[in-house]
Formats: C-alpha cells, sequence, structure tokens
C-alpha cells in the first residue's frame, strides 16, 4: 500500500509561489507516519514549499487540516478525489466541523489519531473506509515517536517541534 501525507498551506494565487517563511516540520504528519505499519510506502509532500505530484500512484492520502488551511485542504482533496484516490482528513477543523469536511473527503478523523489510525489503514487496505473514525478520549502520549525521516531533503528550519502534552478544552 502507498500512503501519501500531505501538510497543506494557507493559500495560494494561481501562479505565485508560497511565501518561503515559517518552514518548520509539520509535527502531524510526521505522527501519522510514526504510527504508520512499516510495509506501507510513505511518501509527505509539504504544500508550502513543494509542488503535489498529484498523479504519483497513490492508494490513500492523508490532510491534517486547521481552520485556516481548510478551502487549500479542500483543493487538494478535490484533485485526489477526481483521480479516484481516498482522501481522509482529520484534525482540529474536522473535528470541528466534520459535516462541511465529509463533503471533501472519504473518511474523517473526529479527535485525535493515535487510538484509530491503524484501523483507518487497515480499512483502506481493504478498501472499506468508513465515513467517520472518532477517538473518544485522549490518548497516551508515552511511546510517541514521530516518524521525521519524511522531512528528509526537505528545507527546513534547524530546530524541531515536540509535543510535551494536549490541553482538554
Amino acid at each position: 500500500m502507498k500512503l501519501t501525507l500531505i501538510h497543506p498551506c494557507v493559500g495560494r494565487k494561481a501562479g505565485a509561489k508560497y511565501i518561503r517563511t515559517w518552514q518548520m516540520q509539520a509535527l502531524a504528519p510526521a505522527t501519522l507516519a510514526g504510527l504508520t505499519p512499516r510495509d506501507v510506502g510513505i511518501k509527505f509532500y509539504d504544500d508550502r514549499m513543494e509542488a503535489i505530484p498529484y498523479d504519483e500512484p497513490t492508494d490513500l492520502v492523508a490532510i491534517s487540516v486547521e481552520t485556516y488551511t481548510a478551502v487549500r485542504s479542500y483543493q487538494i482533496a478535490s484533485e485526489y478525489r477526481r483521480r479516484g484516490v481516498p482522501v481522509v482528513m482529520g484534525g482540529f477543523h474536522p473535528t470541528l466541523v466534520p459535516d462541511e469536511v465529509s463533503e471533501y473527503t472519504e473518511a474523517i478523523i473526529i479527535g485525535e489519531a493515535e487510538g484509530v489510525w491503524p484501523q483507518v489503514i487497515e480499512d483502506a487496505r481493504d478498501g472499506r473506509l468508513r465515513r467517520v473514525y472518532r477517538q473518544a478520549r485522549r490518548p497516551s502520549l508515552a511511546g510517541m515517536k514521530p516518524d521525521r525521516s519524511i522531512f528528509a531533503g526537505k528545507r527546513y528550519l534547524p530546530l524541531g517541534l515536540v509535543e510535551a502534552g494536549r490541553v482538554v478544552i
């Protein structure tokens, strides 16, 4: 199975490059990569700094969406879906407005991905993605190992983000 992880930018003007600032590693895709079984091939594209190769073969696309990247995420998802590639979205935005996000994707993750990501991968392998995956409680961060190898060859600021805890609101 081939998985494509996308970190969307805030937006793009046709024919214009994205502003090259704040190029820090995206922790959400690294976390998903760390949770993905080793027999799944992973490609990662950071929309802030590189073109997304929509025609590159893949079996599943995963996008972590924050509200300020929602419009761009919908554009990216629509391009993949036009090509028949299923898309799963998770993050703050899908958790807050799942009905809206569901219009642009085959599956959404509500809440944290850590507890449901293995099931998403298994279901994608079997061609039976569910519309909604829900993590009911906050998972432990103990043993969390983001896979930063997906950042190889990309030009990020020389610092790495870490997550020490999560706030329950």
